[in-house]
């Protein structure tokens, strides 16, 4: 039987918060649902919450750091092992298409309030976000590491920066539309374009999950 240390049960109880109030406020609402509630649901006593988060606005900055990296990197992590010979243009999609897929997961409202609150920080200043996005250093090396496959003339830090903000646009975008389109439909073509841009030998298809 599996036994956890003391790192990887703080790991589990952060998740169970997460997950559960990421599923409440998608069936409720964000403003309709309490951290008593969330507690409550998860099975965990309410100072266990503000062990790990400090308010319900925690859970939502926390949900484009350091749970999008968790999402990001154990999915693409898996996407090497099933592809480890997978081209740099479908390495680069597969990535910043799990930026959508984590958008579709944690719901329309969430995405939302993420770019407020996170948005909200730059006017004070100075912002934190891109440091924070520690898992965005996993799409420079690989960038930076195919950049032989590259279009002439484009360095690492542009390419990135380029595909960075093509992805930020579109979850921009279809916040602002009300789900105008469909994520994982326009949303992976819109970024196949994008790399296919920078990549252009690339399939330019979303590679499969």
């Amino acid at each position: 039987m599996k036994t956890y240390g003391r790192k990887e049960k703080a790991a589990a109880t952060k998740e169970k918060i997460f997950s559960t109030a990421v599923g409440l406020i998608k069936e409720k609402g964000y403003d309709a649902v309490t951290v008593s509630e969330i507690c409550a649901q998860a099975g965990l006593a309410k100072g266990t919450f503000y062990v790990h988060y400090h308010s319900k606005e925690d859970i939502v900055r926390d949900s484009y750091y350091a749970d999008l990296g968790a999402f990001v990197q154990q999915r693409y992590a898996s996407f090497l092992e099933r592809f480890p010979d997978a081209s740099a243009g479908d390495r680069v999609l597969r990535f910043l298409n799990l930026e959508l897929e984590f958008a579709e997961y944690v719901g329309y409202e969430l995405t939302c309030l993420a770019y407020a609150l996170n948005l909200g920080t730059c006017v004070p200043g100075p912002s934190e976000h891109l440091q924070k996005r520690t898992f965005s250093r996993i799409l420079y090396r690989e960038i930076a590491a195919h950049l032989d496959q590259a279009r002439p003339g484009i360095t690492a830090a542009d390419a990135f920066t380029y595909l960075e903000s093509a992805v930020r646009g579109i979850l921009a975008t279809w916040c602002f539309s009300n789900r105008g389109f469909r994520m994982q439909d326009a949303g992976a073509e819109y970024l196949a374009w994008a790399v296919r841009s920078v990549f252009p030998s690339s399939g330019g298809q979303p590679a499969p999950r």
